[in-house]
């Protein structure tokens, strides 16, 4: 039996789609939730840049559910740069993703599933490398990110996915 995930996309006219695709350094995040578990957005942090509509912020993700969100620049020559913790809700697990769009240099990721609350949203970005698949494995859980087409951006899409074994 195929099972279908509920994608959350913000619902922006298409005068804020063109005016997204125009800004500089510009990056998608989709978080894919597999689990039976929520996730709940516990913080937030940008080196640089940050969301593209202001009144946005990160939401916590529904079981079976995702949510993409439109990270921009918001300084000339700069990128978008950050991390983001969610807490998997009825379990003592972590979710950390770390992303950069820098103005000079490659895309950098991060995932990692840990039982460590303690760790700040600015730990997943300072642990970003390069662009390659990352997988990051805790209690049956699995979470990995990949780099993919954009739908709306003119650069990438970093897909965050968590799932249980």
């Amino acid at each position: 039996m195929a099972r279908y995930l509920q994608l959350y996309v913000p619902d922006l006219s298409m005068t804020l789609i063109d005016e997204f695709r125009t800004r500089f350094r510009t990056l998608e995040i989709c978080i894919e939730n597999k689990t039976s578990e929520a996730l709940s957005f516990t913080g937030s942090y940008f080196a640089t840049g940050g969301m593209f509509q202001i009144d946005e912020s990160p939401r916590d993700v529904v079981p079976r559910s995702g949510s993409v969100y439109f990270l921009a620049s918001t300084l000339y020559f700069t990128g978008v740069s950050g991390g983001w913790k969610f807490k998997v809700v009825g379990t003592d697990l972590y979710l950390y993703i770390g992303f950069c769009n820098p103005l000079l240099g490659r895309y950098k990721t991060f995932v990692n599933l840990n039982k460590d609350g303690t760790l700040p949203a600015e730990w997943p970005y300072n642990e970003s490398m390069d662009s390659s698949m990352k997988t990051s494995e805790c209690d049956g859980y699995i979470a990995e990110v990949t780099l993919t087409y954009p739908h709306y951006s003119n650069f990438q899409r970093m897909h965050y996915k968590i799932y249980y074994k």
